[in-house]
């Protein structure tokens, strides 16, 4: 089976349950969706721990401990307002890994201590810190539509670089070492078509007409145009590091779930902050 064909029978399984997930389980702040963060978080973090740890090495703490913090988010925002609980669990969690090597490190070597300490920290923010502004979006008027518009444009972006590249991009190859396959003519049809869809979409339903002006539109699809190629290329980046073709198995036809949701995870701060910035 071709990796298309792949494609498409992931994108025709997971399309219409995560449209359903959003769209008709909108209860408690999208409840449902802030549980489906925490266990990419968890998936995530398993994922990345191989690629920034070799064999018989261990991070500060068990990777699933990440996916406390967009739980602690949901909390934060659904229950006490007020009080930053995010950032509070992010520094108990990150003070407890580096307590633990003053007893439990590998005995007494501590030449490793800094890098050990640098990757397990970094397992903290990659996924888990940066799916907080998935959860964050949940709480902001018309979350619906505007979740649904953010993975609209993630994927559309990553869809038509894919088409583009593939249908006319073949001379326009290996522009960067860490991804030869990806092209020119690829990231800049992506990045249109992204631009494209946002302004259709903004325009489509009334209250986001009221919410997303036309040039603000423009603005948002051409933000999450470029920090999508730039996640799926940091991604490129971990796994060439680790020198691995894939971060996992765990999705047909992509990989792991950190191949499927790199781009996601780069876009979604910078979508959730224009979003913010305009909404006041």
């Amino acid at each position: 089976m071709s990796s298309f064909a792949k494609r498409l029978i992931l994108t025709f399984t997971a399309v219409p349950l995560l449209f359903c997930l959003i769209y008709f389980l909108p209860h408690h702040n999208h409840l449902g969706f802030a549980i489906l963060a925490v266990l990419a978080t968890i998936v995530g973090s398993y994922e990345m721990r191989p690629l920034l740890f070799g064999d018989g090495e261990r991070p500060m703490f068990p990777p699933w401990i990440a996916a406390l913090l967009p739980l602690a988010q949901y909390l934060e925002l659904y229950f006490l307002p007020t009080l930053p609980l995010t950032l509070l669990t992010f520094s108990v969690i990150a003070l407890y890994g580096l307590s633990r090597e003053i007893f439990v490190g590998v005995k007494d070597d501590f030449a490793t201590t800094l890098t050990r300490s640098s990757h397990s920290l970094f397992l903290l923010f990659y996924p888990g810190l940066l799916l907080t502004f998935i959860v964050r979006i949940l709480f902001l008027s018309e979350a619906r539509l505007l979740l649904l518009m953010l993975f609209l444009l993630v994927f559309g972006n990553d869809t038509f670089a894919y088409i583009f590249g593939m249908l006319f991009g073949k001379k326009s190859r290996n522009i960067l070492s860490v991804s030869p396959n990806k092209s020119l003519v690829g990231f800049i049809g992506g990045g249109v078509m992204t631009i494209v869809l946002s302004l259709l979409w903004s325009q489509l339903f009334p209250s986001l007409k009221v919410l997303i002006a036309p040039y603000q539109a423009l603005i948002l699809g051409l933000i999450v145009a470029i920090a999508g190629n730039l996640g799926d290329l940091i991604e490129s980046v971990f796994k060439r590091g680790a020198n691995v073709k894939d971060s996992g198995t765990i999705i047909l036809g992509r990989g792991g779930l950190l191949d499927s949701i790199d781009s996601l995870l780069a876009s979604t701060p910078f979508f959730y902050l224009f979003l913010r910035l305009i909404m006041q």
